[in-house]
């Protein structure tokens, strides 16, 4: 009977769930589902100096956010018996001695061929006499890093070991231990590694890096999803926006580059962009609400406030910055109220026409229709050209030189204070 498909993701608690960690998670999640096979989180916690709680449950709470739930979950800390038992297994075939308090694996001393067979990179050689003697147990009798992986993964049933590029070089040390134990070797995938732009290597202590970082920024999870799988996967067809029932049947290992994959900032930012725009309003207005508490005195303008950036939020952490200008308007230059292709005399005529024709509209036809309807009469009325006009209207509104339009902001403000806006604008233009 064939073996059952069985993998693992194994981080370390010793800091933040980084992104690399979360992408090696989502490869073998998806390797996993697709084969039918068993997800299991090993948490190799070893290191006790290094290893904190906190870190721990920010693994767990990161695999949760990201929908990756484990079928079993592991923590090597408590598992020292068995790494003991086979220890001593080792030492009764005669394969081990000790020195300086550690337990060593000697190495063969002839030339022996080590072919790390690889799902991504093809066969990968090594020669035996490369490596040193290796520790299994150190002096505090706790199982080194690589002595440890090797039993869980034998004790496991890891049928597919699918890690980071850095663990290439390790790997012939395992497959010695697989062997001293008579065990037979997982299938190996190694995944290139996250560089950043500058395709210098992304940093586990760098604390942007870290997946945690992009949640508190108001990154949602479809697009982290998305962005990951990218990190050194693609499509056959093309196809860039997946859920996650569609990445399990399209991933395959045969897909996954070899060379460094490049974390593009702008690319996350357009997937999260997509995923934004696209909500029903009542759920986006949910998800925004811790990144924006501070303007909500106003719940009307904050409504409407909302509803005109979100096609334009990248993530909800610029929020604030995008709606800021409702609430309390910037402190501008008169130069910003004059369109390129205007001139401070035309600009002044624009305003003020605009002013005038705003000041008569009842409080009750105060809406974008209307607004832009009149607006448009006035245009053609005063022989305007709608730098002359709209451009205006829209920096005295807002005193930015991007925003929604001025109907729009006119609506959301109301008469009263789009009017004071239009009044603060023409003083500074007369000036």
């Amino acid at each position: 009977m064939k073996q059952a498909i069985k993998v693992r993701f194994a981080p370390s608690p010793t800091g933040p769930l980084h992104i690399g960690g979360a992408r090696s998670a989502l490869f073998n999640y998806l390797f996993a589902r697709k084969q039918n096979g068993v997800f299991v989180l090993r948490v190799e916690d070893t290191d006790t100096k290094r290893s904190e709680e906190v870190y721990y449950e920010d693994i767990i709470k990161g695999l949760n956010w990201l929908g990756l739930n484990p079928d079993e979950t592991y923590r090597q800390s408590e598992r020292a018996d068995i790494y003991k038992a086979h220890a001593d297994q080792l030492t009764t075939a005669g394969l081990t001695y000790e020195q300086d308090g550690g337990l060593y694996l000697r190495i063969p001393t002839d030339d022996q061929k080590i072919v790390v067979h690889d799902l991504i990179r093809g066969d990968v050689e090594f020669n035996s006499k490369d490596f040193d003697d290796i520790v299994l147990l150190k002096k505090d009798g706790n199982a080194t890093f690589h002595f440890a992986n090797v039993v869980d993964d034998i004790t496991m049933g890891i049928t597919h070991v699918i890690r980071g590029e850095d663990h290439l070089s390790n790997t012939p040390k395992h497959i010695m231990i697989y062997q001293a134990l008579g065990a037979e070797v997982p299938t190996f995938a190694h995944m290139p590694l996250i560089l950043n732009e500058d395709r210098s290597k992304m940093s586990k202590r760098s604390g942007d890096t870290s997946l945690t970082e992009y949640i508190n920024k108001g990154y949602i999870q479809p697009a982290l999803i998305n962005f990951l799988v990218q990190l050194g996967w693609s499509d056959k067809d093309g196809q860039e926006i997946f859920n996650l029932d569609e990445l399990v049947d399209k991933f395959a290992l045969e897909r996954v580059q070899k060379g460094g994959a490049v974390f593009n900032l702008k690319h996350l930012n357009y997937l999260n962009h997509h995923y934004l725009s696209r909500l029903p309003f009542t759920e986006y207005q949910e998800l925004a609400h811790p990144f924006v508490k501070q303007f909500e005195g106003n719940k009307t303008l904050l409504e409407s406030a909302l509803k005109l950036t979100q096609d334009r939020a990248q993530y909800f952490d610029q929020l604030p910055e995008l709606i800021s200008f409702f609430f309390d308007l910037p402190d501008y230059e008169a130069s910003m109220l004059v369109f390129k292709k205007s001139s401070p005399d035309q600009t002044q005529k624009g305003l003020q026409a605009g002013y005038s024709v705003l000041k008569e509209i009842n409080h009750q036809d105060w809406n974008q229709d209307k607004l832009q309807q009149i607006l448009d009469h006035t245009l053609d009325a005063e022989a305007l050209n709608p730098g002359d006009l709209f451009w205006p209207i829209r920096v005295a509104l807002s005193g930015l030189m991007g925003s929604p339009s001025p109907v729009e902001i006119l609506e959301a403000l109301g008469k009263e204070e789009s009017l004071s806006r239009l009044e603060l604008a023409l003083a500074k233009i007369g000036n």
